[in-house]
């Protein structure tokens, strides 16, 4: 019953090191060939590889491709607090649409009663129409409450 063995495991054991012996010294003749300049792969060739011109720091210029910032982007969120716990969303909808395309509005609303919590958020195409409705409508009387707006911030990254 022959399994192919050929000496026993301290044979196969002194086999292994040998090989990675001699891959450490290829890899090291490698490594010394690299730092003269000479690629290990293409040392066969008769003819070496000329030398690469010398770069200077001056010489580098380093450049980065950049666009000027568009300053109509969008869709922008808005905060809109202190509304009346009666206004709905419906009602508030016609006070922002006259600066620019609505993409959204929004009363929050209480999970247990079903009230609105005295804030909502509203959502411009641009940015734009988000600014101008920001400035002209912060801090104006609507259904009985003052409106706070601004811009909503994002608590999803902190």
């Amino acid at each position: 019953m022959n399994r192919g063995y050929q000496g026993g495991k301290r044979n196969r054991e002194a086999s292994r090191d040998q090989r990675k012996k001699e891959k450490e010294a290829r890899l090291r003749h490698n490594r010394e060939l690299r730092a003269r300049g000479v690629d290990p792969d293409l040392s066969d060739l008769a003819e070496p590889a000329a030398p690469l011109p010398e770069v200077k720091l001056e010489d580098i210029v380093i450049g980065v491709a950049s666009q000027p910032r568009r300053q109509d982007f969008g869709p922008v969120k808005l905060f809109v607090g202190g509304l009346n716990p009666d206004t709905t969303a419906a009602e508030l909808r016609p006070a922002f649409a006259k600066f620019g395309d609505l993409v959204d509005v929004a009363i929050v609303t209480d999970r247990g009663t079903n009230r609105s919590r005295g804030f909502g958020f509203v959502t411009f195409a641009t940015s734009a129409a988000a600014d101008a409705a920001a400035k002209e409508l912060n801090g104006v009387e609507l259904d009985g409450g003052r409106l706070r707006v601004n811009r909503a911030e994002d608590t999803r990254s902190r």
